[in-house]
């Protein structure tokens, strides 16, 4: 009977632990939710795009070979798939062909409240949009002819805003204009041939556009890595590395910047300069930025020196006026600049206001020896929580994390891989590139609302003055083939080796002491 009385206290705790759920949000403290990463298919520089019924777009840069007289031609496209609210992929679609030569088909989404789905992207050496409905754009038939935006230009991104209004940036080196509009000084050496910041904004579905408005003119530095969003309070920003242009491959980093828009991007503010510390040796790379339900900046970014792997993080309590001093955030280590020049960082804000940060690194700044992992740092109040893991593999290297938030506060995630082996003169070279999705699930009842149809069909876009492409290829022309970025000193193969070993040496010592511990029991 003492016996059964002692039990009753247990058997009524696993009654209530069993009647009352313990919410999402806590379960996280003590798990990774996130779902095994899914192949989405071959291809890189991936975007994304969430719309309000809930779909999730992703487009990236992919390719199509057909076979003409026994010769293999390769063809680039816009691949893209769609996600439904219940987890339902549509088929995958080669959206967009966008011309042959592997120029690398950089690519923005997103969708308007009617349900038109945009895509801006780089097709040869300029850049050009297509639309079409959200509901059926893995139907390649449904997408609008493309149309020029610029003469060229590498880097770009795309948004939509809450009035429906298409804002677009790029980094571009044909004519650098004054904010006067008029042509007024060239790139010099250093730099020559660098490309500087410009914007385009349309109210009217991409019919006309403004004038391109130079956001950064440097002489001899260019601009890369750009991030256009808006925050809860409406303001628009963009962020971007100020100082060396990897397309041109010219320029030193210099900085990271901001600047926002109050008025849908009719003007916009001077330039909100982090110069991580203004030291000589160390110069800060890779931004990302994001307003918070306080209206208080966060900003993200590393060191292009790898003396210093640590990432760092500051907020301003006035919107760029002040900045906080940098500080590294806890448990997370950049990879190498030498890895890849071209990665960059994710921060997506959820409907509870906390933040996630998307970052390829590693956790213990001593395993560079092993392949850098895909993390999610989640941050709130001035807090950093222990980085949770989404994706590590030995033979593939993480990069490019885009993401969205849900309907249901839920996160989506995508990246790409590069497949790392050795040829025959034993040197690392990338031959296979993926694109992974994983899905982290919500914690709140759903906000799902239709789109709001037009009483008009969306214009055909077309340009008040339209650009044609030059007849001749920029410089440095990037292949599909080509690595990206340089051939680094990553020792690959035996780093992989070394892992291995030292991880079968510590699997053994624990099988000695475990057989030891049994013996003496």
């Amino acid at each position: 009977m003492i016996q059964r009385i002692r039990l009753l206290p247990i058997i009524a705790l696993l009654l209530v632990t069993t009647v009352i759920p313990v919410p999402a949000a806590a379960q996280r403290q003590f798990g990774n939710n996130w779902s095994p990463p899914e192949l989405l298919g071959d291809g890189w520089w991936q975007s994304v795009a969430m719309d309000q019924e809930g779909q999730f777009h992703v487009g990236w840069f992919g390719s199509l070979t057909e076979e003409v007289n026994g010769v293999k031609i390769s063809h680039d496209v816009l691949s893209y798939i769609r996600r439904s609210p219940d987890g339902i992929w549509s088929k995958l679609n080669d959206a967009i062909y966008t011309g042959d030569g592997g120029y690398t088909v950089r690519n923005s989404l997103d969708v308007t409240s009617d349900g038109s789905l945009y895509a801006v992207f780089r097709q040869n050496t300029y850049h050009a949009i297509a639309h079409a409905p959200a509901r059926a754009a893995d139907n390649a038939s449904n997408w609008s002819s493309p149309i020029t935006l610029n003469n060229g230009g590498y880097y770009l991104d795309f948004m939509i805003d809450k009035d429906d209004i298409l804002h677009f940036v790029y980094s571009g080196g044909l004519g650098i204009l004054n904010r006067g509009g008029d042509i007024s000084s060239i790139e010099l050496s250093p730099c020559a041939a660098c490309n500087d910041l410009f914007y385009l904004r349309s109210a009217d579905g991409g019919k006309t556009w403004s004038t391109p408005y130079p956001l950064s003119l440097e002489a001899e530095s260019g601009a890369d890595r750009i991030n256009i969003f808006q925050a809860p309070s409406g303001r628009i920003y963009i962020d971007w590395d100020e100082g060396y242009d990897w397309y041109a491959g010219r320029g030193t980093p210099q900085d990271v910047r901001l600047a926002y828009s109050d008025d849908g991007g009719l003007t916009w503010s001077d330039p909100i300069v982090l110069d991580g510390g203004n030291r000589d040796e160390l110069r800060p790379i890779q931004i990302a930025a994001i307003e918070l339900l306080d209206e208080s900046l966060l900003a993200v970014w590393r060191y292009s020196n790898d003396t210093d792997r640590q990432i760092y993080y500051q907020t301003s309590p006035d919107q760029g006026v002040t900045w906080t001093e940098a500080e590294p955030i806890p448990g997370i280590f950049a990879r190498s600049n030498l890895d890849t020049p071209l990665d960059d960082y994710e921060l997506v804000l959820n409907r509870q206001g906390y933040v996630s940060l998307f970052a390829v690194g590693y956790t213990n700044n001593t395993d560079r020896l092993l392949n850098a992992g895909l993390y999610q740092i989640q941050y709130n109040q001035g807090i950093w929580q222990p980085p949770l893991r989404i994706f590590y593999s030995p033979e593939e290297r993480p990069e490019w994390p885009q993401a969205a938030v849900g309907p249901t506060n839920d996160l989506h995630v995508t990246f790409f891989t590069r497949d790392k082996r050795e040829d025959g003169n034993k040197r690392l070279m990338d031959n296979h590139l993926r694109v992974y999705y994983s899905h982290l699930p919500g914690n709140l009842p759903a906000e799902i609302q239709e789109f709001t149809p037009t009483q008009t069909p969306l214009p055909t876009p077309t340009l008040v003055q339209k650009l044609e492409a030059t007849p001749t290829p920029f410089p440095t022309i990037e292949k599909i083939s080509d690595p990206v970025g340089p051939t680094t000193a990553d020792t690959y193969a035996s780093q992989t080796l070394m892992g291995g070993l030292i991880a079968a040496g510590i699997f053994c010592v624990l099988v000695v002491v475990g057989l030891r511990f049994v013996r003496r029991e």
